[in-house]
């Protein structure tokens, strides 16, 4: 398949198919006799495998590392640790996630309900002082 079909499939543009090659992420693809680049179906699975770590949060750079170009020579139990420690990332993120929403729900509760004998103005002063307060150090 050419790089168009490529492309269509995979739902990547040409430059990025490009860019995978040029970064060692995609095998150099076998060239016709005009000088078109001629793509495998391995070549769409390695497309399809790299968009989908992506997807859930590895870098370029982590699945450089972790997903060879020819797919044979995966190493398993390197690639079971990568993503055992990806979910490990994935809770810390969502913990964090959580703390930061019950933050945000306490602040819009905090100015939805003011006192009443405080303006706007004078209300948000006084949360900046709550919320943006150092805490002491004992």
């Amino acid at each position: 398949m050419n790089i168009s079909e490529l492309s269509k499939l995979s739902g990547l543009n040409g430059p990025t198919i490009r860019y995978y090659e040029q970064i060692k992420l995609l095998p150099k693809p076998q060239r016709l006799g005009n000088g078109y680049r001629k793509y495998s179906a391995n070549d769409l699975q390695q497309l399809l495998l790299i968009k989908q770590a992506q997807q859930v949060g590895f870098s370029l750079e982590e699945i450089r590392a972790l997903v060879p170009s020819n797919m044979i020579s995966w190493q398993h139990d390197t690639i079971i640790s990568a993503l055992e420690e990806k979910v490990k990332d994935i809770n810390q993120m969502q913990k964090a996630l959580t703390e930061n929403k019950k933050n945000i729900l306490q602040l819009i509760d905090s100015i939805k309900n003011k006192p009443e004998d405080i303006t706007c103005g004078e209300n948000a002063q006084r949360l900046m002082d709550i919320y943006l307060t150092e805490p002491e150090k004992a």
